[in-house]
């Protein structure tokens, strides 16, 4: 509905300041465990496992990230971890609050490794993807999903009816966990496009080209984030 942004992918896009997408990464990550741990609405054995599952499924997705491009490319970088972080905290989760420490640590190292791989969809199918968010959100939620159908345990939680495959309780919650995905993926994408498409016959969803090139802050709103002309000027006159 949208299409791509004017140069993509020939044009890099990197972010436009790295400190503060850690900084955001890091705030996503403080956040998350309010938003797992805080589901058991009290403060029990289940709540604090919620919140150990979700800080080291953040950091396995962080490690599983960096790793495949140390090996890929022969160096890892902040930008990838804050990425491998995000991905840890989707795969987790559906699962948790129903699966236990190590678990927890290998779905994010899972997700980690591939949303890495995921990300390069993109490029192949011809989908702008600004922020990622089929490689690391949807793949590592698919992740999170299906590996509760392999780890879940009655010694997390006792209100499930069936375990994980892992744990002897056959296929069905792995069945069921499968089914969720193909259900959800069809709703999601169907329902969004439906709305777009509604709001696409009222007004345009995108800027102008035009305004696309000289950017939507100036455009839109008549100001800047970042005055580089006065920045430049200060540091001739400091000199």
């Amino acid at each position: 509905l949208l299409k791509a942004r004017r140069g993509w992918p020939r044009d890099a896009m990197h972010p436009h300041n790295l400190p503060l997408t850690l900084t955001g990464a890091g705030i996503l990550w403080f956040g998350w465990f309010g938003f797992n741990a805080g589901s058991a609405l009290q403060a029990n054995g289940l709540a604090a496992q919620a919140f150990v599952s979700t800080h080291l499924a953040s950091c396995g997705g962080l490690l599983g990230w960096i790793a495949v491009e140390r090996w890929r490319n022969g160096r890892a970088t902040t930008l990838g971890g804050a990425s491998g972080a995000i991905a840890g905290l989707v795969a987790i989760t559906p699962a948790n609050g129903y699966v236990s420490t190590i678990p927890a640590l290998l779905i994010g190292a899972a997700a980690g490794v591939a949303s890495v791989y995921a990300i390069n969809l993109k490029f192949r199918f011809g989908y702008d993807d600004s922020l990622d968010v089929v490689g690391v959100h949807y793949v590592g939620g698919v992740v999170g999903i299906v590996s509760l159908g392999l780890f879940a345990s009655h010694g997390v939680n006792d209100s499930i009816t069936h375990q994980g495959l892992l744990y002897g309780g056959g296929l069905t919650l792995l069945g069921i966990q499968l089914l969720s995905v193909l259900v959800t993926t069809l709703f999601s994408f169907c329902g969004t496009y439906a709305v777009g498409w509604t709001i696409s016959r009222f007004t345009p969803l995108r800027v102008t080209p035009e305004q696309e090139v000289e950017g939507l802050d100036t455009a839109l709103h008549a100001e800047t984030a970042y005055d580089i002309g006065s920045t430049r000027a200060f540091g001739r006159a400091g000199a």
